[in-house]
């Protein structure tokens, strides 16, 4: 078992190769790997919670030091971040906190810089965040600290869906995730599952209309739950889970899944069909199209094609399956905004840049999946991004193409409201889902 001060290390250590990379989830499994699920769990709240409240923190410690944070040593840097978090933020003791950051510094960097966190760490202890943060004056800067956002992704989001929901999206894209498990209904049923559960002490609910997805509450060490091993459950997302239930998948069909890895809308189909549809699973990523064979095979998953390419550069795949798929699912690469409450790192590591990227990458696999539908078909554009670039105007483009809107079947009434020429926004505030548009669409006119 560690010791406070060592936790606390390799979290400084994280963030230290976060600040260089933008990247999180690789430093962590890697500083990580050798320690008891506890550990990592704790180690993950404070490595995630610093990250997700980076600019407040920042700012706190600021106004608490008089300094600028640039100018330190990234070790001070990142362990008065990581105090911060803990004093605003968990229930670890004041007194604990300050004391095990303080020797991470003493022990990497010597006494002179421990003083110093020393001294803005008893500063931070009696530190009003929200009073702080109500001097600033402009109302979008004072949003953007208070919630940790960059200011032109908060700029965006209030043009794009206005100032009275602007202050609960932030809010919902702060809050940890749920855990939410498929049910693989190759292998069992969802009462079946939630018995199973039960009976092993898991607190578990089902999903309020999606029958197929079961909540777990509480903390749980993942590999441990029953069922984990035999493939009879897939973590999932309600929301990504919902883009397969949208597409309707049936018996008998060929469908394609476009950006299939690592396999959770593959296995959904599959899991839909009961292994009845001939599904071509399709990606660019050899060692992500591996990691979907993987799953595949522990879900059961049978009459899968998998086929690393790019649909939209490959013209040996168009004319192989030209007009012959009677339904296309693309889960299209994107900015990833609507997911930040599970990749806080997500904040950071966004520009307008890369939305017009994907945009450019999405719109070339809706012109490729043209070529690939039946006329009859059906196809599924989804993305779990909060941009307009990647979710309206690619809809409009889609029509422009051709594509005619289908609408979305299957919903509850509180969503069938929302719904607009088959296509839906999910938002994490509004129904404890990660971000996600969906857009139905046929060749039919």
């Amino acid at each position: 078992m560690l010791t406070g001060w060592k936790q606390r290390e390799i979290a400084v250590k994280v963030l230290n190769a976060f600040e260089r990379d933008k990247k999180l989830r690789e430093h962590l499994e890697a500083l990580t790997a050798a320690l008891t699920p506890q550990e990592r769990a704790f180690l993950r709240e404070l490595v995630n919670g610093t990250v997700r409240f980076l600019r407040l923190l920042d700012f706190s410690v600021e106004r608490a030091s008089g300094r600028r944070l640039a100018s330190q040593k990234p070790t001070v840097r990142n362990a008065l971040r990581l105090l911060a978090y803990q004093l605003f933020f968990t229930g670890v003791p004041p007194y604990a906190a300050l004391n095990e950051t303080v020797e991470v510094v003493k022990q990497r960097l010597g006494k002179g810089a421990a003083g110093f966190v020393n001294a803005v760490g008893k500063k931070l202890l009696n530190f009003n965040y929200r009073e702080e943060v109500e001097s600033i004056k402009d109302p979008l800067e004072r949003l953007a600290t208070l919630h940790s956002f960059e200011t032109w992704m908060v700029k965006r989001w209030e043009s794009f869906y206005g100032p009275r929901e602007l202050p609960h999206l932030l809010e919902g894209l702060n809050k940890v995730a749920p855990l939410f498990i498929r049910v693989n209904l190759i292998k069992t049923q969802p009462q079946e599952l939630l018995n199973l559960l039960k009976s092993a002490g898991v607190e578990a609910e089902p999903h309020p209309f999606l029958k197929e997805m079961i909540r777990i509450k509480g903390r749980v060490n993942l590999p441990e739950l029953p069922g984990f091993k035999e493939g009879l459950f897939y973590i999932q997302d309600p929301a990504s889970y919902l883009a397969a239930y949208l597409l309707q998948p049936k018996p008998g069909e060929l469908i394609l899944d476009v950006g299939a890895a690592p396999g959770g809308k593959t296995t959904a189909i599959a899991s839909l069909t009961g292994n009845g549809a001939k599904i071509v699973a399709v990606d660019v990523n050899r060692e992500r199209a591996e990691l979907l064979k993987e799953n595949l095979r522990k879900l059961g998953v049978e009459n899968t094609e998998v086929v690393i390419t790019d649909i939209a550069r490959d013209p040996n795949f168009l004319n192989r399956f030209r007009g012959k798929f009677d339904r296309i699912l693309i889960d299209a690469p994107c900015s990833a905004t609507g997911v930040i409450r599970r990749h806080p790192e997500g904040k950071w590591n966004k520009s307008l840049s890369l939305i017009k990227h994907n945009q450019t990458i999405q719109r070339s696999l809706l012109k490729a999946a043209k070529e690939l539908l039946k006329p009859t078909g059906t196809l599924l554009y989804s993305v779990c991004s909060l941009e307009r670039e990647e979710g309206e105007e690619n809809s409009a483009f889609a029509r422009r193409l051709g594509y005619t809107p289908l609408p979305l079947t299957g919903l509850p009434e509180y969503l069938k409201e929302r719904e607009q020429e088959g296509s839906l926004r999910l938002f994490p505030h509004k129904d404890n889902a990660d971000g996600f548009y969906y857009q139905k669409l046929t060749l039919r006119g």
